[in-house]
């Protein structure tokens, strides 16, 4: 987690001392879960705590729970409650990549997890740990290259930090490209592609991506209905 300490996703940078963390929202991991999301998550970790995954050696069972509390903070409404999971699932997610360091999906979910944890504290983030979320980040993609949540997360990154931090428009760009290149069905990915496009001023690219979301089959998962409804406002709004 090199270059210009740049911040990865969770990712921002801070080259000089500290950079705010908030500049950008962090992507959401997958696109699966099923409604009510909510409840539907609370009771899956209710389950896997009962069965004393924390207290697992296993990589995937900790890698499981990682992703739980990644998903419960970005859907809790109580701040408190929102840092208390990303810290946990940071912590879950240290301990699945000490397990098998060669789990791309811990290294993504420590620098997701720890991230946002940061980013909520609305405090500066230190170059220390801006590297810490870089170096995993970069970790994941070495081990697993078409990782679209990592893919997208350093898009993102990289379109959002000024270059004396690091930031690199046209490496974005491709980040994002390839991250949905890895999973079509990545909506989050796409829409932020979308927006990067508009943003270029390259309409036509724009409302490819824009079409593709809102002409998808409909899905019962809250987050594809919120992003699809942003693409459908956004491309009225290009048509207008």
């Amino acid at each position: 987690m090199n270059d210009m300490a740049i911040c990865l996703q969770r990712p921002r940078c801070v080259m000089v001392m500290v950079l705010l963390l908030g500049i950008w929202t962090l992507p959401v991991q997958a696109e699966s879960s099923s409604a009510p999301a909510e409840t539907a998550l609370e009771r899956e970790l209710q389950r896997l705590l009962a069965d004393h995954a924390d207290a697992s050696s296993d990589s995937y069972a900790l890698v499981r729970l990682a992703d739980l509390y990644l998903d419960l903070g970005d859907e809790y409404q109580d701040e408190a409650k929102r840092r208390a999971a990303y810290e946990e699932g940071a912590r879950l997610a240290q301990r699945a990549m000490v397990s098998d360091p060669s789990n791309a999906e811990a290294h993504y979910l420590y620098a997701a997890n720890l991230g946002s944890a940061t980013q909520l504290k609305g405090t500066m983030a230190s170059a220390l740990v801006i590297n810490d979320l870089k170096t995993h980040v970069r970790q994941a993609l070495a081990l697993k290259p078409t990782h679209a949540p990592a893919l997208h997360m350093m898009g993102m990154m990289l379109e959002e930090l000024p270059w004396f931090l690091g930031g690199d428009r046209d490496a974005a760009l491709t980040y994002l490209q390839q991250a949905v290149a890895a999973d079509s069905h990545y909506t989050h990915a796409r829409l932020d592609l979308a927006k990067v496009y508009m943003k270029r001023r390259n309409t036509e690219a724009a409302r490819k991506e824009l079409a593709t979301i809102v002409s998808a089959i409909p899905s019962s998962d809250y987050r594809h209905q919120r992003y699809r409804e942003e693409a459908r406002q956004l491309l009225r709004s290009i048509d207008h």
